[in-house]
Parts: C-alpha cells; structure tokens; sequence
C-alpha cells in the first residue's frame, strides 16, 4: 500500500498539472490572465521600478529583465509579470530565458500588435542577433511585445526559439524595425530547432520599414529539426520594399521535421513590391516527411504561396477540389 506521503506527493503533482492546465487551456487562449502556478511570482516594472527592490510585490519591482529573472528559479512554475508604462525595457545585452518552466506575462492592454509591455534593443547595443533566445522548455510567454529597431546591420535576429513545449500567447515579434536590420539574415522569429512550440494570437512581423531582399518574417534553420510547431491565428506582417522579402523561409532540409501548422493565419503585405512567394524553401527539399499545413489561411501581396514549387507547402482553404474533398490538404504548386 502507498504511503500517506506518498498519496500526498501524488496528489500535489495531480493539482500542479490541473494549475498548469488552466495555463495553457480555454480559458488561458481567451486571454485570461496567468494564475494558479505553483511557483512565486516577481515584479517588473521599467516605470517605476528600481534593482535594489526585493520584487516580490508591484511596489517593489524590479527595473531591469536580468535583476527580476534571477529571482526565478529553475522548473518551479515561477512567473515574471512585467508592468507596462511610460518606460519600456531596453536591453542592454542579448538575452537568454534559459530556465524552464518559468513564465513571463505583461500586465497591460492585451492588444494584437505593438502591446506596451515591450522589449527592444538598446540603441548603444550591437551585434545582438538574436536579441532575446529562448531556450527553456515548457515557458508561457503572454502579452509581450519584442522589437529590434536600432541602426545596427549586425543584430538581425530579434527572437529565436531553440526550446520546446513552450506556448506564446499574444506576442508581437517585430524584427527589422531599423532599414539597416531588415536585410537579408534578418528575421522577426527564428526557429532553430525549437520543437513543439505553439503561437496563439501572435503577429511576426512588421509593416513600417521597407523589407529588403531575404529578410523574413520566420525562419527556419537549415539545421536542427524543427518538429510539431503550431501558429494559430496569427498575422505574417511584411511592408516589402523588394520582391525577393519573404514571410516563411526554410534555409534548409534539415530545418524541419513531421510538420508545422498555420492555421486562420493572415500574411500581409501592403508595401510597395509584390513579393515572389509566402514560403521560401530551400533547393534539395526532401518533403517525404516534412510538411508545411495550411488551413484557412490567406495572403494578399505575393505571387504564390510557393513559386519554386518545392512540394513542401500543402494547404485547405476550403476550396472544392472534387468530390467529398472539401478538406483535403492539396499541393500548393502550379
């Protein structure tokens, strides 16, 4: 017979996962706020916050990312709430969020696009690419705005996701923010073998600053992977200022593996070039088992979803292709 302890390690794990659940669930994809982690929650606040605070309640926050994340430790559920203001976080090195299961939220207007509880690259700071990384592994990341616009040619990679099981909920991924960054190698998110990740109601991109030949909204490494990604209704923003930007690259055949889902996505560009495709993929795509899947997702200012006609990108938009095949997933070639 288990022991009594025993009986109440099992039941703590029981409630744990349910918190976690309530997470990552309904209730949590319908924008309700981070609650019921088992870990401590610290305070953020660029406003008004300052170091030497203990950041354990708003009125003590911390100032700066490195100072609160420190208090976190790692694979305890703690959470990070950043409180928006006036003063937005400059980061003043690249950063790393390296600790797993462990959380960071904003506390402001959930809006789509350019939320207040931003991060952006120091204008002093170079050779930040990526910007911020994310390595842990079953993070939530909520109502955050990360954006890279300074003059800096060498700090092209605004985010990059290497971890796995983490869940982005209502993120903007604005790279490219500066002429001299949305170049080619530049990117909004980059996907190097991070695996099983979800982007729910997120926007990779902007639509401000001319986009040159090869910067993208999403890239995919040529190496590391990649398997079971998800984007759900998420916005691709592009304003091309050449043909040749693009909104989804894959730089190799190595870069994915089983599939990545779009789904109820938009791609959008409204600059002044009509871009060649929506998806770049490599030469030398193996796609006998590796999929891009696309359902009910549309793109206005590009020629096709994937002019090279790599076999990669197979789609449902609802379109009749013969009979009973109203959901069946078809090639996107000419």
């Amino acid at each position: 017979m288990p022991s009594k302890r025993r009986d109440d390690e099992i039941i703590a794990k029981v409630l744990t996962v349910q918190n976690l659940l309530n997470i990552n669930g309904a209730a949590f994809m319908n924008g309700a706020p981070l609650s019921g982690t088992p870990g401590n929650t610290f305070w953020l606040d660029p406003t008004h916050g300052d170091d030497d605070y203990d950041g354990k309640t708003p009125a003590t926050a911390k100032a700066t990312l490195p100072a609160v994340e420190d208090l976190t430790v790692d694979g305890h559920n703690d959470v990070v709430k950043y409180i928006a203001g006036t003063s937005w976080l400059d980061l003043a090195a690249a950063f790393e969020w390296d600790k797993s299961y462990t959380h960071f939220v904003g506390v402001c207007s959930p809006t789509k696009v350019a939320q207040r509880a931003r991060i952006e690259q120091l204008s002093t700071l170079t050779a930040a690419s990526p910007l911020f990384k994310v390595s842990g592994t079953g993070c939530v990341f909520k109502d955050l705005y990360f954006f890279q616009g300074v003059n800096d040619n060498t700090s092209l990679i605004d985010v990059q996701v290497t971890g796995r099981c983490n869940v982005f909920e209502n993120v903007h991924f604005a790279g490219g923010g500066h002429a001299a960054q949305a170049i080619d190698g530049g990117a909004s998110l980059h996907i190097f073998g991070g695996e099983e990740n979800l982007f729910h109601n997120c926007v990779i991109g902007v639509d401000t600053i001319p986009a040159a030949t090869g910067m993208a909204g999403l890239v995919y490494a040529a190496t590391g992977g990649a398997p079971r990604n998800r984007f759900i209704d998420c916005d691709f923003t592009m304003y091309a200022g050449d043909v040749a930007a693009i909104f989804v690259e894959l730089l190799g055949n190595s870069g994915i593996d089983r599939y990545q889902i779009f789904e109820d996505c938009w791609f959008i560009n409204l600059g002044p070039s009509t871009m060649t495709q929506v998806f770049a993929i490599a030469a030398g795509f193996d796609p006998s088992n590796k999929r891009f899947l696309l359902k009910n997702c549309r793109y206005i200012g590009a020629g096709k979803w994937d002019d090279a006609d790599r076999g990669a990108v197979y789609g449902d938009m609802n379109a009749v292709t013969g009979a009973d095949a109203s959901g069946k997933l078809v090639q996107m070639i000419t």
